[in-house]
């Protein structure tokens, strides 16, 4: 094989892999999603009587939207220090009281959430900046929104540069709605972002 040939391979190889490489930049591109962040308890859950736990009207129907239109979700919640040693414990815990609470036929759906963040020691509970923190760290370069029904807990997010709405169950609409959540995370999402993920 003379040198010109064996160049002739190495360009063509080389071409093979630069083609490979855009698509695997294309791939790893397109899987960015925003995220979508609820407080568990009278957010998702009306959690008004421990003993007869149920979702928040249109809750699981709206979380089912929020996946087909290619958003990952998850639940920032407070739960105390004492529910466990390390957050596999503290896990636990939390999806115990809701299972013994539950009162409804359908058992709650916890695999909806890619990501469920909880508070390790009492002084990491919200509104402190800690969980807000650690789910914009999750979201890596895509914006992330907070729903919850606490002022302080809003305005905590907020302060972090998440974009965040005050859930309101006696509102028409009690979720920010599915067709405009993607102008609301631009509006209001304070820091930079990859615009992929959108």
């Amino acid at each position: 094989m003379n040198k010109l040939s064996k160049l002739s391979k190495f360009s063509k190889l080389s071409q093979v892999f630069f083609f490979l490489s855009l698509f695997s930049f294309k791939a790893i591109g397109q899987d960015k999603k925003p995220w979508v962040y609820f407080d568990l308890g009278d957010t998702i859950v009306n959690t008004k009587d421990m003993k007869h736990l149920k979702y928040i009207r249109g809750a699981r129907v709206y979380m089912d939207e929020l996946k087909r239109e290619g958003f990952n979700i998850g639940i920032i919640s407070n739960i105390p220090e004492n529910w466990g040693m390390d957050y596999d414990e503290k896990l636990l815990s939390l999806k115990k009281v809701i299972q013994e609470g539950w009162d409804e036929e359908t058992p709650f759906d916890w695999s909806v959430y890619e990501e469920i963040i909880l508070p390790l020691k009492n002084t990491e509970m919200k509104p402190a900046p800690t969980l807000f923190l650690k789910a914009i760290e999750k979201a890596d370069s895509c914006p992330s929104v907070y729903i919850g029904e606490s002022p302080k807990e809003i305005t905590a997010a907020r302060n972090t540069g998440m974009a965040a709405k005050l859930f309101i169950e006696s509102d028409k609409e009690i979720y920010i709605p599915i067709k405009e959540m993607k102008s609301f995370i631009v509006q209001n999402y304070q820091g930079t972002f990859d615009r992929n993920c959108l």
